[in-house]
């Protein structure tokens, strides 16, 4: 089972959706971008946690299996040494990436109009909503729920 959303407000980063891109050696090329998402926004952080967790229950029931891989990742997190892992535009923020095996309808607002965005406006650092789907997954290394990228509307010039 998958859940739609949009995840509204939020800064694009690793935005690879020209030439798709394998996010490991040997692994399967995507088409993907990196949502960033402040820990105040609490409607987007609400959404995609009831999305999750319909995607969890819609494969596993009322009691998915423990360990799960979520798709949230904590921006402020730190390595060993204390370090922190991500970049200082993550600070404050948990992350998510999305991704798409097919080219995904990406958007921008130019003069006040949604127009289709032109491959030079697709960089890291702008603003924009991503509609993406909840769902859940299984295989031999592991178990959890992941988002598939469905459309992209850039609304604004960021840093």
């Amino acid at each position: 089972m998958s859940t739609s959303i949009t995840i509204k407000n939020v800064r694009l980063a690793y935005m690879h959706l020209i030439e798709p891109r394998a996010a490991a050696e040997g692994a399967e090329k995507k088409y993907s971008v990196t949502l960033i998402v402040p820990k105040t926004d609490k409607a987007n952080l609400t959404a995609i946690s009831a999305a999750s967790k319909t995607a969890k229950e819609g494969r596993w029931g009322a009691k998915p299996p423990t360990n799960l891989r979520s798709p949230v990742r904590d921006g402020d997190e730190k390595d060993a040494e204390g370090n922190f892992v991500r970049g200082e535009e993550f600070r404050n923020s948990y992350y998510i990436n999305a991704s798409s095996k097919t080219p995904v309808d990406v958007k921008i607002m130019m003069g006040g109009r949604i127009v289709n965005c032109p491959p030079e406006h697709l960089v890291s650092g702008y603003y924009g909503s991503a509609l993406v789907n909840f769902y859940a997954y299984e295989n031999p290394m592991n178990k959890g729920v992941s988002l598939g990228l469905n459309g992209l509307t850039i609304t604004k010039r960021g840093e």
